[in-house]
């Protein structure tokens, strides 16, 4: 099989003069070349490198069929080319079409349309070459959209039925004004907390709706909103039930903070809203009034996106999305399963490597899959990806609805609020998608409809107090608190619970802060709830009883804060390798990630106004130092500084002397100077780590004993003369354990504790929490230890100062520690410590 890598000279003279060989039109021709073997592929599928872009021809963003089967290729910043793949060799042309700048583009029915968003003239733009010669003579604008660069104006998709185009933009493209609006215009921040923008100063003035999706006929007319909420979508495309998805942008710069959100594939019903917002103010994916995803991919760059119709795939294929990261170098495709009326997904890393920056994909009318790579001036290339394997690719689609959705079909009609008696009924669904347009349906009817509305349950209840919130007036304020102090709280479920609060958080947002009376009745009903066994729960209660200033609440947070962060960074190691730039900036977070839960906390502590106890003031503080050293990205710090100083201006002004009298410094990560894994690493699994160690013979027991270090096992565990005291001595491990009872260790370090090495929370009687281990006594004064990674770090507390001290069920040794290592670097670390 030839390929790139395995025929280097046979690849120069391919491409490295690539415009050796030409067609007789003077169009540069290239020869097809199998590259299946640089790259990870499904099995069964095979890549082939087409067209390596000229110099001078661009970068190529955007991906379309044109009428007579061809391809049409358009540069972000100048053409828009025709392709022609014929047997063995594809060559390529100049469109003449006089559009440049563009990220999408469309063949649909007799014209082209094309989304410039690169130029002065932004806007949607209809070509038509009337008289067939080749010419496309007839340009007109049919929208206009101000959202230039790359948080602009996107993709073009055609409905199912080819009746409506769908445009999908970026945040920094303000929505336009249309002619109907499939979501009440009840959009807004709605953040309970003071939120803070990012301190690097990215969309700083950008608010809601964020990215959009939007729809027109074919000529432009009858422009309809659809759904909004999110970051930097780029491209969506619909199912075989006809069903819309979109694949929405992350900020990396968030990425460790409580309110990063990872790319991810959201499954766009009419009237959708996903919950992006400004700096901090990114709503949680449970919140009632937005949905959620479909699939969590992690960070990246979402670019195109197309669904497997018309592909000579098998069947499976056929019904996936494809998802394609530009960052990281991957195609995903997603498989999705019915779930009620919405879905569940399953991704799968369809084609993985380096250096491939994906742009936009295309099912081409012989059933491959047809993708570039390029962007931001970037080398540009055309590739292809064929089945040729033996399972039957005969068509699979079957194009009908599901029958579930037709709940769906009847709420939304033919028009925005037109199935008001069909949503009624569905206010209290426990299908969360479902419920949701009911709600949405309601808003769009009008404020009348919503105070008609007679809701049966507590989820109806719920829903019927946040669509008053969002489209009513003040008045409906006396409404929506005795609806929803009439639901007993204790009887709630957790879904129930989440959603209960966020209308409370509703209420106070869009009519004002409670009155005495209010606040009472609220406190006497969740305070003694929190904190609860539920990180969910514990966050938005943290959220509420700070904005009410509860009694004591600043003590019951430090206490939450004191233990350990549960919370852990998703399987994203295998990321890492796959680009140079961004992967190093991932693997550092990876490798010291911050307590984003805590971070959380924190944020809701800063409105908590003084005075505090001066044990509470230090132990915040002293927080503060610790996390300032951790690893995550860009804004981190900067976000970390703003909570401070929010912090300080609720704090009194005894209290700001007193802090800043400390002069606390912050505590430099233990990873500073330890040996790096090369990865990718993964998230492992106790079986996977299991199969590992089944044959360790001829591993590197010097590389082990270094990746032993860059776990930061050795900081805790001795091992012969070497190592740390606060875990158990790991020298004759195995005589001791089996390979498997030694990975559930270290996967899982909180399923068992021996209470020799484990941490104390030891509450005080000023209110503060110290989370450590007592290493001595000295004068009625514990010593105690508050780092498992260095016991020499350590306070004092006066044993008349304990109020209390109790054991935690939180292991001190952080879970995931081998989630940077390879499978190489796995299998040398377990030798190494199981002396193979």
């Amino acid at each position: 099989m030839c390929s790139i890598r395995l025929y280097p000279l046979l690849t120069f003279l391919l491409f490295g003069i690539g415009t050796l060989v030409h067609a007789e039109d003077g169009a540069p021709s290239q020869m097809v070349v199998d590259a299946t073997e640089d790259f990870e592929i499904a099995g069964g599928f095979m890549v082939e490198r087409l067209f390596d872009v000229p110099k001078g021809w661009g970068s190529w963003v955007g991906l379309t069929n044109l009428e007579n089967g061809d391809l049409a290729a358009a540069d972000q910043y100048g053409d828009i080319y025709r392709v022609v793949v014929d047997g063995g060799k594809t060559r390529a042309e100049k469109l003449e079409v006089d559009l440049q700048g563009a990220h999408a583009i469309l063949w649909h029915g007799d014209s082209l349309f094309v989304t410039v968003t690169e130029a002065k003239k932004r806007g949607v733009f209809r070509a038509r070459d009337l008289d067939g010669d080749g010419s496309f003579e007839k340009i007109e604008k049919i929208l206009t959209h101000n959202g230039g660069g790359e948080h602009g104006g996107h993709s073009l998709v055609p409905s199912p039925d080819g009746e409506w185009i769908y445009f999908i933009a970026g945040n920094r493209t303000k929505a336009p004004k249309v002619e109907r609006s499939w979501s009440a215009d009840g959009l807004g921040e709605d953040q309970l907390l003071p939120r803070n923008p990012d301190g690097r100063g990215h969309a700083r003035d950008i608010m809601a709706p964020g990215g959009w999706i939007a729809r027109f006929r074919p000529d432009g007319s009858d422009l309809e909103y659809i759904a909004g909420g999110f970051r930097n979508p780029y491209d969506m495309a619909f199912n075989e039930h006809g069903e819309l998805f979109a694949y929405d942008a992350d900020m990396e710069w968030d990425l460790g903070l409580p309110w990063y959100r990872p790319t991810r594939l959201n499954h766009v019903t009419p009237g959708a809203e996903f919950g992006w917002r400004n700096g901090t103010g990114k709503w949680p994916e449970f919140y009632e009034d937005s949905l959620g995803s479909v699939v969590d991919f992690g960070p990246g760059s979402p670019t195109g996106v197309v669904s497997g119709k018309g592909a000579a795939f098998p069947a499976k294929y056929q019904r996936a999305i494809y998802c394609l990261d530009w960052t990281f170098a991957t195609i995903y495709a997603v498989h999705l399963t019915p779930d009620g009326v919405s879905y569940r997904g399953e991704r799968e890393e369809f084609l993985a490597g380096r250096g491939l920056p994906l742009t936009d994909a295309v099912i081409g009318n012989d059933g491959a899959l047809y993708f570039a790579t390029g962007g931001r001036k970037t080398k540009s290339t055309l590739w292809r990806i064929r089945y040729t394997g033996k399972e039957d690719t005969s068509p699979a689609w079957s194009g009908k609805p599901l029958p579930q959705a037709a709940s769906m079909k009847a709420m939304l009609g033919d028009a925005p609020g037109s199935g008001i008696e069909a949503a009624l009924g569905k206010l209290g669904s426990e299908d969360r998608v479902e419920r949701f347009t009911a709600r949405t349906v309601l808003e769009a009817a009008g404020i009348d409809h919503v105070r008609a509305a007679k809701p049966v349950g507590p989820m109806a209840t719920i829903n019927r107090a946040i669509a008053l919130c969002r489209v009513g007036e003040k008045s409906d304020r006396s409404e929506v608190i005795t609806s929803l102090m009439s639901i007993e709280w204790n009887a709630l479920s957790l879904e129930k619970k989440l959603s209960w609060l966020r209308a409370c958080d509703l209420l106070f947002i869009r009519f004002g802060q409670p009155s005495d009376e209010e606040k009472t009745k609220l406190l006497a009903k969740i305070d003694s709830s929190f904190p609860s066994k539920d990180t969910r729960l514990n966050a938005e209660l943290c959220r509420l009883l700070c904005y009410l200033q509860a009694p004591d609440i600043a003590g019951r947070t430090l206490s939450l804060m004191a233990e350990p962060d549960s919370d852990q960074l998703p399987d994203w190691a295998r990321l890492v390798s796959r680009n140079k730039k961004y992967g190093a900036d991932l693997a550092k977070t990876l490798r010291d990630a911050p307590p984003s839960g805590d971070i959380h906390l924190a944020y809701c502590l800063r409105v908590v106004k003084g005075p505090w106890t001066k044990g509470q003031r230090r132990q915040l503080m002293e927080w503060y130092a610790e996390v300032e050293g951790k690893e995550a990205g860009k804004s981190y710090g900067l976000f970390l500084e703003k909570m401070k100083q929010d912090t300080m201006e609720t704090a009194t002004e005894e209290e700001r002397r007193m802090i800043e009298s400390w002069g606390l410094k912050v505590v430099r990560s233990p990873f500073a100077n330890l040996p790096k894994a090369k990865g990718p690493g993964r998230d492992w699994t106790v079986e996977e780590v299991s199969k590992v160690a089944v044959n360790l013979e001829g591993a590197d027991l010097e590389n082990g004993k270094m990746m032993f270090k860059a776990a930061l096992c050795m900081a805790c565990h001795r091992v012969g003369s070497e190592g740390g005291a606060a875990g158990p001595d790991l020298s004759t491990v195995s005589g001791r354990f089996s390979a498997a009872e030694l990975a559930a260790a270290i996967i899982h370090p909180s399923k068992e504790i021996s209470d020799q090495y484990q941490f104390s929370l030891i509450g005080k009687n000023d209110g503060s929490t110290v989370y450590g281990k007592v290493l001595d006594e000295k004068d009625r004064m514990l010593i105690v230890a508050t780092s498992a990674l260095d016991l020499t770090q350590t306070t004092e507390v006066d044993r008349s100062d304990v109020k209390s001290i109790t054991p935690s069920a939180i292991s001190p040794m952080p879970p995931g520690l081998i989630t940077p290592l390879n499978k190489n670097e796995l299998r040398d670390m377990l030798a190494w410590l199981l002396k193979k």
